[in-house]
C-alpha cells in the first residue's frame, strides 16, 4: 500500500453577522479526506483540485518536490456552495495532509498564511485548520490569529437551502465604502460577539450578531434570508445570521433545536427555498490526521 493520511476537518461558520473576514467558528459537522501517494481517486473533481492544489503548495513551502501523483479520496461531508467552508475544509484537509506526509516540516503560521493565500481570506481557514472560535486579522504581509473560548451549552441549528451562493459571485455585491454610523454598527458588535461567546451572555447575541455590511447587500440574492431569521427567533432562537456567504442560515441556540428548524424550514418553503436542516455544535477541534498507513 502507497502512504497515505486520512484528515478530519471540520465545517465552519464565518462572519457570525458582523464580523466580516475575520471571525469564524468550527463546527462538529466534518469532512474526512485521503491522500494517497498513488494514482487515481474518486472525490468530486472540484473538491480534489482544491485539496491536491493545496497539498502541492505545501510541498513547495516546504522546498520538498512533490511527489508526481497524490490520490485524493472521501465520502460526503460539507455542503458545497452553502457558506460551511467546503472549499477551507478542503484546502486544509491538502495542506495538512501533505504536511502530515512530509513529516511535519510547515509550522501553524506557515499552514495559516498558505492556507488563507488560497482562499483569499482567513475567516473559514484559521477555525478550519486549528477549531474553535477564531478572530483572525491581516498583519502586514501575514496573518495574526487567536482562540476565543466559547462557553458551554451552545448549539447551531442550520438551514441549507438547496441553491448555492457562490462567495466570489456574492461578494460582488457588497459595498466599496460604508458610513461611519454604519461601521460603528458593525465594530461594536462584533466585539459584543465576541464577549458574549466567551462569557455565555447569551442574551447579547440577537443584538450582536446583527449585521449592515454584507448580509443586507446578500439578501438581494436571497430575498427570503431575514423572514428565516425572523422565523427561527420566534421559535426561540437566541440569533440568526447568514453563515458565511450564504446560502445557509445558522442559527444559535441552548435547547429547542428541533423547533427552530423546522419554523426554520417551514418559512423557507413558504418563500420558495427549500432545504434541509442540520445540527451542529462549535468544536474545538481543527483539521487532524486520523488515520495514516
Amino acid at each position: 500500500m502507497p502512504p497515505s493520511v486520512t484528515v478530519r476537518v471540520p465545517a465552519t461558520s464565518a462572519n457570525l453577522g458582523p464580523g466580516f473576514d475575520s471571525l469564524g467558528l468550527a463546527l462538529t459537522l466534518t469532512q474526512e479526506i485521503t491522500l494517497s501517494l498513488a494514482y487515481g481517486g474518486d472525490l468530486s473533481s472540484g473538491l480534489a483540485r482544491l485539496v491536491l492544489e493545496a497539498a502541492r503548495s505545501a510541498y513547495r513551502l516546504a522546498e520538498i518536490p512533490a511527489p508526481p501523483e497524490i490520490a485524493v479520496t472521501g465520502g460526503p461531508g460539507i455542503p458545497i456552495g452553502r457558506g460551511l467552508g467546503a472549499s477551507a475544509a478542503a484546502r486544509a484537509a491538502g495542506i495538512v495532509g501533505a504536511n502530515a506526509l512530509m513529516g511535519g516540516r510547515l509550522t501553524d503560521d506557515q499552514m495559516l498564511a498558505l492556507g488563507a493565500g488560497l482562499e483569499g481570506h482567513a475567516d473559514n481557514m484559521a477555525p478550519a485548520l486549528f477549531g474553535g472560535l477564531r478572530v483572525v486579522v491581516r498583519v502586514d504581509d501575514g496573518w495574526r490569529q487567536i482562540a476565543v473560548p466559547v462557553a458551554p451549552g451552545l448549539k447551531v441549528v442550520l438551514f441549507v437551502p438547496d441553491f448555492e451562493m457562490p462567495t466570489g459571485e456574492s461578494r460582488k455585491l457588497l459595498p466599496a465604502t460604508l458610513s461611519r454610523d454604519d461601521a460603528v454598527h458593525n465594530i461594536g458588535r462584533a466585539a459584543m460577539l465576541v464577549g458574549a461567546l466567551a462569557t455565555g451572555q447569551w442574551d447579547a447575541l440577537d443584538a450582536a450578531t446583527r449585521d449592515r455590511l454584507h448580509q443586507p447587500a446578500r439578501g438581494r440574492i436571497f430575498p427570503g434570508m431575514s423572514d428565516i431569521f425572523a422565523a427561527a427567533r420566534d421559535a426561540g432562537a437566541l440569533c440568526a445570521y447568514l453563515s458565511g456567504g450564504g446560502s445557509t442560515i445558522a442559527a444559535f441556540a441552548t435547547g429547542g433545536e428541533e423547533r427552530i428548524a423546522r419554523a426554520m424550514t417551514q418559512q423557507a418553503i413558504a418563500r420558495g427555498y427549500p432545504g434541509r436542516a442540520l445540527f451542529a455544535e462549535p468544536s474545538p477541534v481543527g483539521a487532524r490526521v486520523i488515520a495514516t498507513s
